[in-house]
């Protein structure tokens, strides 16, 4: 059976840790997998991305593999209990400028900078928000506080002072770190976190073509109001956008979510960008065997706005069976793009990409229209860098989208891409459409008498562009 049309990218972790364990995850249906920097240092990210080329080999498919820098987030650092402190409602904690805490009443927090102007009253929130502390005294370097809302509290986890900017600018130096490391074994795509304004992305894509790969992807990470308020310029500098509803939430607050959320991905439909979707899709799961009710019409929801791929964290990083967690997404997302309301072209919703100008996505636009008035039962493309496949995608063709590319890491990238089947076609040079015709009429449903739609640049045209139609018949 084919996997959804929605794309699906899992967190790496101890759950996942083994060859066999990554491939379980694409054979259930993953079309990339994150290696999360936030968690993993920078002397295993090359390890990482030779276990899961070794999956992919040996499961025959091809996977994208995105390295998440983590930006300028606060984390707890080391806690003195390696099992974490249980903050129970009324105690007395103290949030301190250090790696490591001293005792079970102190949480370090790295880096403290963001929180040394906070006065006593403010609020500050721990793992997503699950655990809120009041500042009730300030020092250099420490805030007293009473824990409010209370929980377990674990080693590397988030921390917020909700509504208060982060200071520095991403990318880190830390991040320049890790990309390093990432470039050096070869990743796909790469995330910014904390993204606040196009010249960040900028900054990172300088750094990319400084160490020669400037071709990698670069998706921004909206997490912040600030960079909701800034997306046009994000979205221009970006290749794709990821809604971080964990972060997201507690800046915003999580009654604001789902406008913020609706408005990112009409915001990169426009622009023409893919747009992904994570936090706690799934999270029941970490531990159960059935997603829940709410779980279920999340994704649901997720699918009709017009999401391409989403995300799974710690469902599969930490997750008791992480292949059964990608089995149910798959299923669901499945079901959901059957539905009615799902934006396909042509259908009652608005395709999502509709918004983007400019002659390849008018083209793009053409081609599906022909497509669907045709009954073709697939689109092909040839692309070199894969956005001419990425612009078909956003128009939600019901037809396949075929992209045929020159070498295989243009396939690993589009197996993130909503839709899109890739194949490499070799160099067939000046023949290249009647390579591509050759495959498409090897297919079932051509020789049952359907026809398709090539899409590809006309012999005159530059680089990149995507300008002729032609309607192949059987």
């Amino acid at each position: 059976m084919a996997s959804a049309r929605t794309r699906i990218l899992c967190t790496v972790g101890p759950a996942c840790a083994s060859v066999a364990a990554l491939g379980g995850l694409l054979a259930a249906g993953a079309g990339g997998l994150r290696i999360n920097g936030a968690h993993t240092p920078v002397g295993e990210v090359g390890g990482w991305v030779r276990r899961i080329r070794d999956a992919a080999r040996r499961e025959g498919v091809a996977a994208a593999v995105l390295l998440d820098l983590p930006g300028t987030k606060l984390r707890v650092g080391r806690l003195a209990e390696p099992a974490g402190l249980w903050l129970a409602p009324g105690a007395v904690v103290a949030l301190v400028a250090r790696a490591r805490g001293a005792g079970p009443a102190e949480v370090p927090v790295r880096p403290f900078g963001p929180l040394a102007g906070l006065g006593p009253g403010a609020r500050v929130l721990l793992d997503d928000g699950r655990i809120e502390v009041e500042v009730r005294r300030v020092r250099a370097g420490r805030l007293d506080g009473r824990v409010v809302r209370g929980g377990r509290l674990a080693t590397g986890k988030g921390v917020d002072a909700p509504g208060r900017a982060l200071g520095g600018r991403v990318p880190t130096a830390h991040d320049r770190r890790l990309l390093a490391a990432g470039l050096a074994a070869g990743i796909d795509l790469v995330a910014l976190s904390f993204v606040r304004r196009g010249a960040e992305v900028r900054a990172l894509r300088r750094a990319l073509g400084a160490a020669g790969r400037p071709d990698v992807p670069i998706v921004a990470k909206v997490e912040r109001v600030e960079a909701c308020e800034r997306l046009p310029e994000i979205l221009a500098e970006a290749d794709a956008a990821l809604v971080a509803r964990g972060d997201l939430g507690v800046d915003a607050g999580p009654e604001r979510v789902p406008a913020l959320q609706r408005e990112i991905v009409r915001a990169a439909g426009g622009a023409g960008r893919p747009v992904l979707l994570a936090t706690e899709l799934l999270e029941s799961m970490i531990e159960r065997a059935r997603p829940t009710r709410a779980e279920v019409s999340d994704v649901a929801h997720a699918v009709l706005e017009g999401v391409d791929a989403v995300m799974l964290s710690g469902e599969t990083a930490v997750g008791r069976d992480p292949a059964r967690v990608v089995r149910t997404l798959d299923g669901l997302l499945r079901e959901a793009e059957q539905d009615p309301l799902a934006p396909y072209a042509g259908g009652h919703a608005v395709p999502p990409g509709a918004g983007a100008a400019g002659d390849d996505a008018h083209v793009a636009r053409a081609a599906v229209e022909l497509a669907t008035r045709a009954g073709a039962f697939a689109i092909a493309v040839y692309t070199r860098s894969g956005a001419s496949a990425v612009r078909l995608s956003k128009e939600r063709p019901r037809a396949q989208i075929r992209a045929f590319v020159p070498d295989a890491a243009t396939v690993r990238r589009l197996a993130l891409a909503w839709g899109v089947r890739s194949e490499r076609l070799g160099s067939a040079g000046a023949r290249r459409p009647e390579a591509i015709a050759a495959r498409l009429r090897a297919d079932p449903a051509f020789e049952a008498g359907r026809p398709a739609v090539l899409v590809m640049g006309g012999p005159d045209d530059p680089a990149g562009s995507t300008r002729l139609i032609r309607l192949l018949y059987p």
